[in-house]
């Protein structure tokens, strides 16, 4: 009797379409597609200073460095089931430079260039405890393109008390060239063939350390083609630069619970390159809660590095490899800044985050910047 009472019931139940033996009365039902959060922020860098790679001033150099950035930017992240996420970043970029402009003998078009990219990662959580990535990217701008194709893996270990991290990317630039004198040369391409492996550990309910090393292979045409370099007895001629570039990174970071409800965050960062370049970086971040809605954040970096073998501000005409660009010159910088970031709630998101920033850069070879910045970040 109790034998039919439960085939009678089990067949009610499959009659009504609610089978409790199905995958879904028992896993229960799959979440579908639902977005997690979306974030947008806008920021302007506004540059200043000189360098002896422009030609925007005198032929001897050094001429303006003057740029303008303007970033808007968005980010949204997709849920789809209990595995899988994808996460889309749309920057869009307003460039006005001085250096470009210099060379652009034409028209004053080099002046301003926009530029955007699509940036898409698909995450697969595999088990519990590991996920893998996929990235696909694509970079627009006048006069240039760029291709993204990057994997990688996190894995946690030791009751999540520790996670190991590795990644491939692998980037391939294609844009146009031109001569001293802005006349187009044709296209040319490069490169960059990246890894990364990084381990992060809780040392103590307080304390969270990690490091890294990041390593990147670029080949082929590595200069910014309107660059130009003085010569000794006058005039100016083209940055030559090596064909092939090996860069390493090392990366340590420790962040520090307080007790007075902040945190500290410190971090060291060693660089070294196939150009003879080695670079030196520290960085203090401390963030303060203010209450329960908010909470600022201050911030200062030092930067040391030498510059490269082949670096000179006047270069004999017969030199196989030379450039005057600053970047790659041996200087001393200095970032400070700080943000305010409000916290908040409604019934439908989960929380509502909105921040101001501000960043100042200057740096003993004289280029100085601003970055400013304010963000909107929804989480469901």
């Amino acid at each position: 009797m109790a034998l039919l009472t439960a085939l009678v019931g089990a067949g009610r139940a499959r009659a009504d379409g609610a089978d409790p033996l199905s995958d879904a009365a028992i896993l229960g039902r799959s979440p579908g597609i639902r977005v997690e959060s979306v974030r947008v922020r806008f920021t302007q860098l506004d540059q200043a200073g000189t360098g002896y790679q422009s030609q925007a001033g005198p032929p001897e150099g050094p001429g303006s460095q003057q740029l303008v950035v303007s970033t808007p930017q968005a980010e949204l992240v997709v849920k789809q089931g209990r595995k899988l996420s994808y996460r889309l970043e749309v920057p869009f970029d307003i460039v006005t430079a001085a250096s470009p402009d210099a060379v652009d003998i034409v028209s004053s078009s080099s002046k301003r260039n926009e530029a955007g990219s699509i940036d898409l990662t698909t995450t697969y959580q595999s088990a519990p405890e590991t996920a893998v990535f996929l990235r696909g990217a694509f970079h627009l701008e006048e006069n240039f393109r760029s291709w993204t194709l990057g994997a990688g893996v996190t894995h946690a270990m030791a009751d999540d008390n520790a996670v190991l991290s590795a990644s491939l990317n692998e980037v391939i630039d294609w844009f146009d060239t031109y001569d001293v004198h802005g006349v187009p040369q044709g296209h040319v391409w490069r490169t960059s063939s990246n890894a990364n492996l990084g381990l992060t550990q809780l040392l103590s309910p307080t304390t969270v350390a990690h490091v890294g090393y990041g390593g990147t292979l670029q080949r082929r045409n590595l200069g910014v083609t309107w660059n130009s370099v003085p010569l000794l007895g006058g005039g100016l001629g083209p940055e030559l630069l090596p064909e092939v570039r090996h860069r390493h990174a090392l990366l340590g970071r420790i962040v520090q619970a307080l007790p007075w409800r902040g945190t500290l965050k410190q971090s060291y960062r060693l660089y070294l390159d196939s150009w003879g370049i080695v670079g030196n970086t520290l960085e203090t971040q401390l963030y303060q809660r203010l209450g329960r809605g908010a909470y600022v954040r201050g911030l200062y970096r030092l930067h040391h590095q030498s510059a490269a073998d082949f670096f000179t501000t006047r270069a004999a005409p017969g030199l196989e490899h030379r450039t005057a660009d600053s970047d790659l010159d041996g200087f001393t910088a200095h970032s400070y800044g700080a943000k305010l970031v409000l916290v908040g709630s409604t019934p439908s998101v989960r929380e509502v985050t909105f921040d101001l920033g501000f960043e100042r850069y200057h740096r003993s070879n004289d280029l100085r910047a601003s970055l400013y910045s304010c963000g909107l970040s929804l989480l469901f």
